[in-house]
């Protein structure tokens, strides 16, 4: 999945050169979350024919976090989460007409997501929980690695609002998904052998929709306004440590978990168009991520806050 990077990057300098000038819906950003992590997202349309009512797309983004903790229980103990995102979005082809006094847009697509997990630390088995009967530090590295393919249809309205405002509703529904799962785990001393899964699954409908609201001030700026729901179902089989008698042995469990991300965040975008008709653009937002597992009911949130700056042109 490593194609993904290269091939993103160079796609995005080549449709860059020939984005239309009149173009709608481009965004080159670079965001940075709370953590300093760089993020860069772009959404590049190539319009075919005069009148502009087809376009093939790619976009691109990019998501980093680590967290450094210790385990509860162990005093003595350390543990780090590395996860990196990186999702290639390549619309097939969209059709853009006017019905009913509205812009309409429908078109086809897939988003091919690497995501890689790798979570590693050690604890000090001071106190035997582990029931080993000795004083020992155990060493634990797990990586997960997910390959998820979203195939989607894609359908968008631009909503005029008078004179001063206008907005979008966009909406993706991807009717099939698929998860394929690699994974290394070791516990070492505690287990000598390494726990390994490999498999690919099914996964039920994922949705996304978002709303975008532009002013229209007449002055050196207008202000921006973009809400985002996003839904992805995961289900897939991963090794977990469990006890059996007396024995630490890996067995296979169902991860089914649903990923609820939620974003908003507020624009200025300045009226000095460059790059071939793009408005530089700044923007400060929260995003918030709810996994919820399916099997115990249970909810883990977190959250971030979010600094953009891009060039974009939505309307």
């Amino acid at each position: 999945m490593k194609i993904i990077k290269k091939l993103a990057v160079i796609s995005g300098f080549i449709t860059t050169m020939l984005v239309a000038q009149e173009s709608t819906l481009t965004d080159i950003s670079f965001n940075m979350d709370d953590d300093g992590n760089l993020n860069p997202s772009l959404f590049i349309p190539i319009y075919y024919g005069d009148s502009k009512q087809f376009y093939s797309a790619i976009g691109f983004t990019s998501t980093n976090s680590k967290e450094v903790d210790s385990l509860d229980d162990f005093s003595d103990s350390k543990n780090a989460i590395i996860s990196s995102s990186k999702d290639l979005t390549l619309n097939y082809i969209t059709y853009k007409t006017s019905l009913l006094g509205f812009d309409v847009s429908v078109g086809a697509e897939s988003t091919i997501s690497d995501v890689e997990n790798n979570e590693f630390g050690y604890i000090h088995d001071s106190d035997a929980i582990f029931e080993n009967g000795s004083d020992y530090y155990i060493a634990f590295d797990n990586e997960v690695e997910l390959d998820i393919k979203r195939h989607a249809i894609r359908a968008d309205i631009v909503l005029p609002m008078g004179e001063y405002f206008t907005s979008r509703l966009s909406t993706s529904i991807a009717p099939l998904t698929t998860i394929g799962v690699e994974q290394s785990t070791i516990f070492k001393p505690l287990v000598n052998e390494t726990g390994t899964s490999s498999s690919s699954t099914t996964q039920d409908i994922a949705y996304n929709f978002k709303y975008e609201l532009q002013s229209h001030t007449g002055s050196l700026i207008d202000i921006g306004f973009v809400a985002s729901y996003d839904n992805q179902p995961l289900k897939y089989d991963i090794a977990q440590l469990d006890k059996i008698e007396d024995n630490f042995i890996f067995t296979t469990n169902t991860i089914d978990s649903n990923e609820v991300t939620t974003s908003y965040m507020a624009k200025i975008l300045f009226n000095k168009k460059i790059l071939g008709g793009l408005n530089p653009s700044i923007g400060y937002g929260v995003e918030n991520l709810d996994t919820k597992d399916n099997l115990s009911g249970e909810t883990t949130s977190t959250d971030k806050t979010i600094f953009s700056i891009g060039f974009e042109k939505r309307f």
